[in-house]
């Protein structure tokens, strides 16, 4: 992770009312900014420790997979994928200029015996050298994976053709991230949608931005609808969502859920207020819920329906500029479940086998 690594911005500000109205970005910065999308959310309750945002339950979640002794778990993998989570773009992040989330380099590991003559026959291998061949073994012997097997033959961004953008450029970033390529035309039709005629009401001022700024900004989606103005001018900025959730208990919607899934849990509701105070529950939901840390940012924006405080990340999910790298963000295969009886997240995930070629070399 290169924390010394900056960037220039500058920034449209409206003194009036402390506001920024827009931002001229370069494409490394844009690149990093669609990053987020791909980060698992229990990485970014990480990134997000030390910061006050909307994410304490996810925090909460990290936490007591961190103090739940090993033998709750099933494996002691099953513990470090949740703790460690990773995606399929883990690898694409790698080449940005700043990766908000570096992890170890991947491993890979298969049983002792496929390397001999008499293999047992399996070909599967495993990011975790506790793990349990078919035949009984540890799978702890490590092999190399080439970038195009773990990518599943999809094309690997590079930094000087864009990671997660489809055009070298430089853009324009609005206040609630709607992302589109520079041009004066696209400037002035910006300033007119949001009631200004030109630049004479706003100052330009030259920002760097390194890995506590993009920190910050990642805590911003969360609690706002400006999170450029929140990052940038340090003002508090409480979203019409969040106003309305103050006043009214949110809606119930249907999300992305497996069809007929059920897990049923005892509330223990205190009567005063109706707050339930906790639930006693079997491990099918207590799988589903940890299996929310795993999730790419998107992913958990697409099944929260709109119902939650998301909306700026929405708007980086549609835009134009992003490439083909920053879509399709699926879990690794070894993150599936098969009690998992709430949400079903196969379609979203890719096994892989290894062989030995004629020659004998890995």
């Amino acid at each position: 992770m290169a924390n010394g690594v900056k960037f220039r911005l500058k920034l449209l500000i409206d003194e009036k009312i402390n506001k920024v109205v827009l931002a001229e970005a370069e494409q490394d910065f844009v690149d990093v900014l669609l990053s987020l999308l791909t980060l698992p959310m229990g990485k970014i309750a990480s990134l997000l420790e030390n910061h006050k945002t909307d994410l304490d339950c996810y925090k909460n979640l990290n936490k007591s997979v961190a103090d739940m002794d090993i033998g709750h778990f099933e494996t002691e993998a099953c513990k470090s994928m949740l703790l460690y989570p990773v995606t399929s773009k883990d690898i694409h992040r790698k080449r940005l200029k700043l990766n908000m989330g570096y992890t170890h380099p991947t491993e890979f590991f298969v049983c002792p015996s496929f390397f001999r003559t008499d293999s047992c026959g399996s070909s599967v291998y495993s990011n975790f050298k506790t793990s349990i061949c078919s035949c009984g073994a540890l799978m702890n012997a490590p092999i190399q994976v080439s970038e195009e097997q773990q990518t599943a033959g999809e094309v690997i961004g590079d930094v000087s053709d864009g990671v997660f953008v489809n055009c070298r450029s430089s853009f324009i970033v609005t206040d609630d991230l709607k992302v589109t390529s520079n041009s004066i035309g696209v400037i002035m039709n910006g300033l007119k949608d949001l009631g200004y005629t030109g630049y004479s009401d706003l100052q330009e001022t030259l920002v760097d931005v390194g890995f506590e700024e993009v920190v910050t900004l990642l805590g911003c989606l969360f609690t706002s609808e400006a999170p450029l103005t929140c990052t940038f001018l340090r003002k508090t900025c409480m979203t019409s969502k969040m106003m309305h959730e103050m006043l009214s208990p949110p809606a119930l919607k249907n999300g992305e859920a497996n069809p007929g899934g059920v897990c049923y849990v005892k509330a223990f509701v205190r009567k005063v207020d109706r707050e339930i105070l906790y639930v006693e529950c079997n491990e099918d939901f207590v799988d589903s819920l940890l299996s929310f840390l795993v999730q790419p940012l998107e992913m958990a924006c697409s099944l929260s329906n709109d119902n939650t405080i998301l909306g700026c990340v929405g708007n980086l999910c549609r835009s134009q500029c992003r490439g083909a790298a920053s879509k399709s963000c699926y879990l690794p295969g070894f993150y599936i479940c098969s009690n998992n009886n709430l949400i079903d997240y196969a379609y979203k995930s890719t096994r892989y086998r290894c062989w030995i070629p004629h020659d004998g070399n890995l």
